[in-house]
């Protein structure tokens, strides 16, 4: 008896995401982050770095991306239209989560570098901008605005950073496929 085997081709996808508060040179402006940023290199960037941690995928962030890879219309809500930190003091998050706690500050990303297969989401914050001792940071998409808890939060993840009144910083949502 002829027994056939069906070839089968598997391919498993993990992303992962990491956020980094990186501290940039004193006097940069968003002008001069805009022009010299995008011409480092990951390894270049990573002397400015002075937190990182791991983030999640919300469970409507999960939902979004399945969303869109299943959609055959081109109109699905933006991913990453705001980044958000929060101020309230957590020690975890989950994919339940819907905001970021304590949330005092939120910007349009800056910047998006594609490499390889790798999306760097960078914000810069100004020297006088979202000052605190940050505890948790999130991506908020679909209708977000810049209104505080407004739109869906996509992603959330502890970020432990004091922001000073004198320091610029970008921070970096690095989301990274494997």
């Amino acid at each position: 008896m002829f027994k056939r085997r069906r070839n089968t081709i598997e391919e498993c996808i993990k992303l992962t995401g990491i956020i980094k508060a990186r501290e940039l040179p004193h006097g940069c402006s968003q002008e001069d982050f805009v022009d010299w940023w995008p011409r480092l290199t990951e390894q270049e960037r990573e002397r400015y770095t002075v937190y990182e941690h791991k983030n999640i995928l919300t469970t409507t962030g999960r939902n979004q991306l399945l969303n869109f890879i299943a959609s055959n219309n081109a109109v699905i809500g933006a991913f990453a239209q705001f980044f958000s930190v929060g101020t309230l003091n957590i020690t975890a998050v989950s994919p339940g989560d819907t905001q970021v706690q304590g949330e005092i500050f939120r910007a349009v990303p800056t910047l998006i570098t594609l490499t390889g297969q790798q999306v760097d989401i960078s914000t810069y914050f100004g020297p006088s901008q979202a000052n605190g001792v940050y505890s948790n940071a999130g991506l908020y998409g679909i209708n977000a605005t810049s209104t505080l808890s407004s739109g869906t939060l996509m992603t959330h993840a502890l970020y432990v950073y004091n922001k000073l009144n004198t320091v610029a910083i970008t921070s970096d949502y690095l989301v990274v496929m494997q």
